[in-house]
């Protein structure tokens, strides 16, 4: 690893990339739970961005596919995020950033959201096994159904009627927590779900030519 100087430092230190390695090496270090997932959802975001960006080109991807992009993203950044890790069962994602801090999340594409939150709130516990790690998250991959936010929104209005409490978020127009009591610990777990929106369904004329080219293509080779 190459050393920098304090000139270096003095000029890219007020860099807000810098600025976000510098907060999470903190926070590894001496912060709070809670900043902690502050900074965990906003790099998460990051990735659901990314992801939406280019949801032209996922709609081969399987979930785990799209996991372990989510999860390559945030291990780059720092964290040690794993998929598949032991926990109570083998659980979607899995966040850690130092020695203190932990969350988990569980992911579904297009459909089984109620599976996904019974594993998540019955099942599976943070890595850490302290209950005070209150947070968890559930990602919903929506690459075969439109309308990302009425789903979220029916999703919302199903959970709500087991929730001690809902709230949306304020950063991620498509994100809402909903509050829950463990069976197990009798402790509150706080879940943000979250919906990434990869449906892709172009009606253009240059998507009309295309998928007529494809159609053609399959033709000739059967």
């Amino acid at each position: 690893m190459s050393h920098i100087t304090l000139e270096q430092f003095n000029r890219y230190a007020g860099k807000r990339n810098v600025q976000t390695a510098f907060a999470r090496a903190r926070i590894s270090e001496e912060g709070t739970y809670q900043e902690f997932i502050d900074q965990l959802y906003e790099d998460l975001d990051q990735a659901i961005y990314a992801l939406q960006a280019s949801r032209e080109l996922r709609q081969e991807d399987g979930e785990d596919r799209i996991t372990a992009d989510i999860l390559s993203r945030l291990n780059v950044v720092g964290y040690r995020a794993t998929h598949d890790t032991k926990s109570g069962g083998h659980v979607d994602l899995s966040v850690r950033l130092g020695d203190d801090h932990s969350w988990i999340g569980e992911a579904k594409k297009d459909g089984n959201f109620s599976e996904g939150f019974l594993q998540l709130s019955t099942r599976y516990v943070q890595t850490s096994g302290n209950f005070a790690h209150d947070q968890a998250g559930l990602l919903f991959y929506l690459i075969k159904t439109p309308d990302a936010r009425r789903t979220l929104n029916g999703w919302k209005g199903k959970i709500s009627a087991v929730a001690n409490e809902c709230e949306d978020c304020t950063k991620n127009v498509l994100a809402f927590y909903s509050t829950h009591m463990l069976e197990g610990s009798g402790t509150a777990l706080k879940v943000r779900t979250m919906g990434v929106a990869l449906y892709h369904d172009p009606k253009d004329k240059s998507a009309r030519t295309s998928a007529a080219r494809k159609l053609v293509k399959g033709s000739v080779r059967n």
